[in-house]
C-alpha cells in the first residue's frame, strides 16, 4: 500500500480550535494526511525544513518559502498562501523547482475593509486613547472629526480597496482611488474617481493603503510623500509594512503633518523596536486584518481547494507567477 501523501499547514496558534477539525476532515477525505503546525511566530528555518521534507502540498502563513527550503522539499508540488499577499514566497525559486504557487484572492477582503473603517472612526474620535484615560481615572473629553464630507484616498483598488469604497459611500461622496489597472465601470459602481498617486497624497483627508509589496511600491509612502500630504491627514496601513517608511511616518506624526496613523502591518513583525508602539498617536495592531472567524474559513477552504486541485492534476485555480 502506497504511503499517504502529506499536506503541511502552518498557522497561528489561536486558529487551532477554530480550524483544525475542519482541515483534517477536508484533507483526509481527499486521501491526504494533514500535518498541521501551530505557532505564534513563523517557524525557524531548521524546523520548517524538517516539517516540509515529505510534504506534497504546503499551506503557508508567514514562513519564508525560498530556494533553500525548496531544495529539501523533494515531494512538494504546490504551495498556497493562507491569505493573499505572497511577498514571503520566492516566486522565481518556486518556478525553478517546478512548484506551483497559489493564493486566496478576495477571501479576507471584507474582514480587512471592516477593520479599516473601524480605524478611521477610532482615529477621528480618538476613542482608544479616551477609553484608556478613563480607565486610569481621567475624564478628558475631546472634540473629534466626522468622516462625512471628507476626501478619502484609496491606494490600491483591488478586492479590499473596492470593499472599503463600498462601505465609505454612505459617509462621503468624495473618494479618490489609484490602481495600476483602471476599471472605468467601477467608478460608477463604487462612486469613486480614478486619479494619480500624487493627487491622493496631496489632497486627501484620509489615506488608506491596499497595495501589494513590490519593488515599485516599497516605501511608496516616504519622507517626500509624507511632506506633501495635507496637514492633519490620517493614514491607515492594513496592507504590507514595507509600503511605508516607518521612521519617516513616525517623524511626520510627531511633527503634526500627519494627525494619526492606524498600522496593522509592519515592515518587521513583531515590531518590538518600533517607536510607534509607545506613542498614542498611533493605533498599532498585530496584523489582525484578516483575523475573523469568517475570513479564516474562507482562506483555509480556498487554500485547500488550491492544493487539492493541483495535486489531483486539475490545475492551479489561483496561480501566482512572476510578472
Amino acid at each position: 500500500m502506497a504511503e499517504q501523501q502529506e499536506i503541511l499547514v502552518t498557522m497561528a496558534t489561536n486558529l487551532r480550535d477554530i480550524l483544525y477539525d475542519h482541515m483534517e476532515k477536508r484533507i483526509s477525505s481527499a486521501g491526504f494526511k494533514l500535518n498541521a503546525v501551530f505557532s505564534d511566530t513563523p517557524l525557524e528555518d531548521a524546523k520548517l525544513k524538517e516539517k516540509i521534507k515529505n510534504a506534497a502540498g504546503f499551506i503557508v502563513s508567514l514562513e519564508k518559502v525560498n530556494d533553500d527550503l525548496l531544495k529539501g522539499a523533494k515531494n512538494l508540488k504546490v504551495v498556497s498562501k493562507y491569505g493573499v499577499g505572497t511577498d514571503n514566497i520566492d516566486l522565481a525559486a518556486a518556478e525553478s523547482h517546478g512548484v506551483e504557487i497559489a493564493n486566496c484572492p478576495g477571501s479576507n477582503s471584507n474582514a480587512v475593509a471592516e477593520l479599516v473603517i473601524g480605524l478611521m472612526i477610532t482615529m477621528s474620535r480618538n476613542t482608544q486613547n479616551l477609553c484608556d484615560r478613563l480607565r486610569e481615572g481621567r475624564w478628558t473629553t475631546e472634540v473629534g472629526f466626522e468622516i462625512a464630507g471628507k476626501r478619502v484616498g484609496i491606494l490600491g483598488f483591488g478586492n479590499i480597496g473596492r470593499r472599503v469604497a463600498k462601505y465609505l459611500k454612505p459617509f462621503t461622496g468624495d473618494i479618490l482611488v489609484y490602481d495600476v489597472y483602471v476599471d472605468r465601470k467601477a467608478e460608477g459602481e463604487y462612486g469613486v474617481r480614478y486619479t494619480s498617486v500624487d493627487e491622493i497624497i496631496e489632497t486627501s483627508d484620509y489615506i488608506t493603503l491596499h497595495l501589494p509589496l513590490l519593488p515599485e511600491t516599497r516605501h511608496l509612502i516616504d519622507k517626500d510623500s509624507l511632506a506633501r500630504m495635507k496637514k492633519g491627514v490620517y493614514l491607515i496601513n492594513a496592507a504590507r509594512g514595507g509600503v511605508v517608511d516607518e521612521d519617516a511616518l513616525f517623524d511626520a506624526v510627531v511633527s503634526g503633518r500627519v494627525a494619526g496613523a492606524g498600522v496593522d502591518a509592519f515592515e518587521f513583525e513583531p515590531p518590538t523596536a518600533s517607536r510607534m508602539l509607545k506613542d498614542e498617536r498611533f493605533i498599532v495592531l498585530p496584523h489582525i486584518g484578516a483575523a475573523t472567524v469568517e475570513a479564516s474559513f474562507n482562506m483555509v477552504n480556498m487554500a485547500i481547494d488550491n492544493v487539492l486541485s493541483v495535486l489531483a492534476g486539475k490545475g492551479n485555480p489561483h496561480p501566482v507567477r512572476m510578472v
